[in-house]
Formats: C-alpha cells, structure tokens, sequence
C-alpha cells in the first residue's frame, strides 16, 4: 500500500512539474517574448525551398495554430475519457478503478481533565493513530458506461475535427495561392498597359507635331498613361494584399520578412499559368453521394448526436441509487479496529434538479439532431455552389480564350492602322481595354476553376490528388 501511495505521489509530481513548466512558458508568451517579437526586431527570416501547392499546404499543416489547437482538443477530449475511467464500478470493463483506497497518519496530544481556573498548558504524552480505508463502487445503474460512451464519441468528433481542420486549412491555402497567382499575372497585364499606352502617347504627340494629329489626342493619350500607372498602383496592392495572406495561411508571422522573401520573389505570370489539381467532373448527385458518408462535418455532427444520445441515458440513471462497499483498518496506538459495510444512496428530493437534468439531455438530444440537419443542408448547399462555380469558371475560360483571340488580333489591326490615321484614338483606347479585359477574365476564370475544386476536395473529405503543371501560353 505504501509503495503505491509512494508511486501515485511520484505520477502526480511529473504532472504537476509538467503544468508548472506550461505556465511558465504561458507567462513567458504575454511578456517578454511577445514584446520582442511584435517589436520587429528578432532577426528570422523564412524563405521557403519551394512554392509548390502541395509543398505549401505540407508547410500549413505543421505550422497553423489552429492545427496544434485542434490536436490538443483531441488530447483533452482524451483526458476526459480517462477521468471517467477512474470512476468505474465493479461491474465494468475496467472493474480495477472501482477501488479507491486512502490513507491517513496522525498525532495528537492532550492535558489532563481540569477545572478552567486550574487550567495547565501541559499536556501528556502523544498518541499516534493512522487508517487504511478501501471504497469500492459495486454497481450504479449504468450511470459510468453512460458517461464513458458519450466522452468516447466526443473523442472520435474532436479527431474528426483535427482532420476538418486540416481541410479547411488547405482550402484556406488553395484559395491564397490561386489568387496570388491571378493577381500576378493581372499586375502584369497592368505593366503592359503602360507599354501600350506610352507608345500610344509618343505616337500622338510625334503626329500633332507634324501637324497631323490633335492637340486632344496628345491629352486623351496623356489620360490613358496616367490610368494604366494608376491600374498598375492597385494591381500591386492586389498582389501584396494576396502574398500576406499566403503567409498568413502558412502560419508564418509578420515578423520574419514579407512574402517576396518569403517565396523568393513572384511565383506566377501572364505568360503561365499554375494548375493544381486536374478538372473533375463529377455530378452534384455523385458528389453528394460521396460526401454522406465521408464529409468530415457529417461525421462531427453525428459523433456529437451519439454523445448527447448518451447524456440522456446518463441522466435517466443518475436517478437511481449507488451501491458500494467500504472496508477501513484502523489504529490508534496500541489498538487495531477494522469494520466492513454494505452501502446504497438514493436521492429523495433535490428540488426536481436530476428530472430536470433528464429534460436538459432531451432538449440537448434534439439540438444535436437538428445540428446534423443543418450540416447536410449546408453541406448540400456548398456542394452545389462549388460544382455551379466549377463548371461556370470552365465555361468561361473557354469563352474567355476565345475573346483573347479576337481582342489580340484587334489590337493589332487597331495599332497598326492607327498608325497611318485610318482609325481614332477611341478605337485605340477601346481595343487596348478590349484586350485587357480579355486577359483579365481568362486568368480570373481559370484560377476560379482551381478554387473550386479545391472547395469540393474539402466538402467531400477526399484526400486532395495534386496534378501541378506550369501551363505556358505563348504570348503574340
């Protein structure tokens, strides 16, 4: 008894020392290290070895504080699981915690009977006493296999929340990496604006000092050049908005450089284009289908049912009695007293708080119900919204491929019949905004595709299947 008094103290130091060492370090996090790391001034650095999706969304896993507090939910989840254990009747799976043994030592003194006016501080020689005492649960009408069941599906919903919390962080990586991609390429649509229009500008005034243009051509192309700096101003602030964010998704702070370091500069263009994933086709019925049985926000959400479905039956028990058992060993120096019993406990009135409590777990019974029904309509809702957007987005990139073609091939007759005055600079203009357009819409078009079914990888719960390729496109 002594050596396993000796090994439960020695189990509860580690602990303690363990909760000790995280408060410290707790501590340490609100004051000096977050003074010195908001500051600007710790001196790291990041810059990735890769910028590949995959490589990217790997790096998120490990490094999101989202991720390490869904993981220490399921630790936790897991300790309450443990906690109940302890609690275990007899009659159970684990009938070695139903004993719950203490042990106490004593010493005490006392003086002599006296009346108070004679009263005397002395006192006699000491008694030594002590007890050994085992309790032991015998049977409580299924109140722990109740609890236990509802902590072991609290279990198995904090793990599907880690991995929920995984897909949602490669979506949030996805969505971050296709839109700083599109907003490259469109700050380089940008960039060549201005090469068009400062052409455009140098062409008009050549012509107005030979006397073959207007004054307000000089002044129209003069606008158009002022617009195309102000567009490349915006487009930039697109792309470093879009990088932060990427960075922030990584799980990489502020403080280590901002994201051209991080990624080594620009990791997309006009000229190229980055697929991540290869295009499915999938109907909305199919996918469906699959994400009924493997959507990780289903599977949350009926874990969290089976668990309330549990409350109640441990609530129904807890109105019924306890039956235990008790033997106690005790000494006061020099005599040895022992005494066994036979024990059961059941509440007479506690002012209605254990029917109460039946009604609660009901109440809560038909909230978890109605939060898995609420789960498929949403899941139903985004599963139609992502292959809507998926399917839009490829028709539109078709259809945007399309006006490209069109839209280049009339800047080019536009230029060059500006050039010898048989068009006017409205037509210039418009054609330049044609083109752009065009550009635009098929970059945006393609990266919403992406986008999408990085969505529908998430709300099914599939594993993503990477198929990254550079797309170049030559450029006329």
């Amino acid at each position: 008894m002594l050596s396993l008094a000796a090994f439960a103290a020695l189990t509860g130091c580690e602990v303690v020392d363990e909760a000790r060492r995280q408060q410290k370090e707790a501590e340490l996090s609100m004051s000096e290290r977050f003074l010195s790391e908001s500051d600007g001034k710790t001196g790291r650095s990041v810059k990735l070895p890769s910028t590949s999706l995959k490589f990217l969304v790997d790096y998120a896993m490990t490094n999101r504080p989202a991720m390490v507090s869904a993981a220490l939910a399921v630790k936790d989840a897991r300790l309450r699981l443990k906690s109940i254990a302890a609690d275990a009747p007899l009659a159970s799976r684990t009938p070695w915690n139903a004993v719950n043994a203490d042990l106490s030592l004593g010493y005490s003194e006392s003086s002599s009977a006296e009346h108070f006016d004679d009263f005397d501080t002395s006192t006699s020689r000491g008694d030594l006493s002590g007890s050994v005492s085992l309790n032991v649960l015998l049977w409580d009408f299924g109140r722990n296999d109740a609890r236990r069941r509802a902590a072991a599906e609290n279990v198995i919903a904090a793990e599907l929340e880690l991995v929920q919390t995984g897909y949602k962080v490669f979506n949030e990586v996805s969505d971050a990496y296709f839109t700083l991609l599109q907003n490259e390429a469109l700050l380089e649509v940008a960039v060549s604006n201005i090469n068009q229009y400062a052409a455009h500008l140098s062409q008009a005034q050549a012509r107005f000092e030979h006397g073959y243009g207007q004054n307000l051509d000089v002044l129209r192309a003069k606008l158009d050049l002022a617009r195309a700096h102000e567009a490349v101003v915006a487009a930039s602030n697109d792309v470093a908005v879009a990088g932060v964010n990427l960075v922030a998704y990584l799980g990489i702070g502020d403080e280590v450089g901002d994201y051209r370091t991080v990624f080594g500069g620009p990791i997309g263009g006009l000229d190229r284009v980055m697929r991540g994933f290869n295009d499915t086709t999938n109907t909305i019925d199919e996918v469906f289908a699959q994400a009924k049985v493997r959507s990780p926000s289903l599977k949350v959400a009926r874990a969290r049912l089976r668990a309330a479905s549990a409350d109640v039956d441990y609530s129904i028990a807890d109105l019924k009695p306890n039956i235990s058992a008790n033997l106690s060993l005790n000494w006061t120096d020099p005599l040895w007293l022992w005494r066994w019993g036979l024990s059961g406990a059941q509440s007479l009135f506690t002012g209605w708080g254990k029917s109460t409590a039946v009604e609660r777990a009901t109440v809560a019974l038909k909230i978890a119900q109605n939060d898995l029904e609420s789960a498929q309509l949403l899941l139903s809702r985004n599963l139609e919204v992502a292959i809507a957007e998926r399917d839009n987005a490829r028709k539109a990139e078709n259809t945007a491929r399309e006006s490209l073609v069109q839209a280049r091939e009339n800047l080019e007759t536009v230029k060059s019949q500006y050039e010898v005055e048989e068009v006017s600079r409205i037509e210039f203009t418009d054609a330049v905004s044609y083109y752009t357009e065009a550009v635009g819409n098929r970059v945006k078009s393609f990266y919403r595709g992406q986008m999408a079914e990085a969505a529908i990888f998430e709300l099914i719960g599939a594993t993503p299947i990477y198929n990254e390729v550079n797309i170049t496109e030559k450029r006329k």
